[in-house]
């Protein structure tokens, strides 16, 4: 058991950290999707097509630094019961290959099929292969499934010593990635 004091550290957030400015950033950068503040740190996005997912802020504290993240989420109406999460990794060690889809839970035949059925489609695979993703998860959460791509860019990072702040740009490339993964997936999952 971890002392009062490391609890409330681990709670707190993160010095300098200034909730909701990533994603001001980010806003802009997500040309052609409406989006609507719902909290400090989470927009609700939609595209003209019907698209609709969200983005949340997530900070990361290490010693005398922190990153502030964004994980974009999209909802997905997966007849798959019960608690696993499906985990989506680039294949090949110096130039991606492919994916690799691992299914993590309790009903591994229902999850493992649809792990399969990711893994094997060719629109999802040819979205997900050049986005630069530092984890992409179909989970559960807010009691449905959910395709969870937190990328390497659409970030921030702050450092104390020295003093710096620096946000990574979502490029144009890396936005249309991001979007037709969401499209591909939400098509699979129809």
């Amino acid at each position: 058991m971890r002392p009062r004091w490391v609890e409330r550290l681990a709670r707190a957030a993160p010095r300098g950290y200034r909730p909701g400015a990533t994603l001001r950033r980010l806003r802009l950068e997500l040309r052609g999707v409406a989006c609507e503040e719902v909290s400090g740190t989470r927009l609700d996005c939609r595209t003209d097509d019907g698209l609709a997912f969200t983005v949340c802020e997530r900070t990361e504290a290490v010693f005398l630094a922190h990153t502030v993240c964004c994980e974009f989420r999209l909802p997905l109406p997966l007849a798959c019961a019960g608690e696993g999460r499906i985990v989506i990794r680039h294949r090949g060690m110096l130039r991606r290959e492919g994916l690799i889809c691992q299914a993590q839970g309790a009903d591994m035949g229902e999850l493992a099929a649809l792990a399969r059925r990711l893994q094997q489609d060719h629109a999802l695979q040819e979205a997900l292969l050049p986005l630069d993703f530092r984890c992409c998860e179909l989970r559960v959460e807010d009691g449905c499934w959910q395709l969870c791509i937190e990328h390497f860019a659409a970030s921030e990072v702050v450092t104390s010593l020295p003093p710096m702040r620096r946000y990574l740009r979502l490029l144009d490339e890396q936005r249309l990635a991001l979007l037709a993964a969401f499209r591909a997936c939400g098509r699979l999952a129809a």
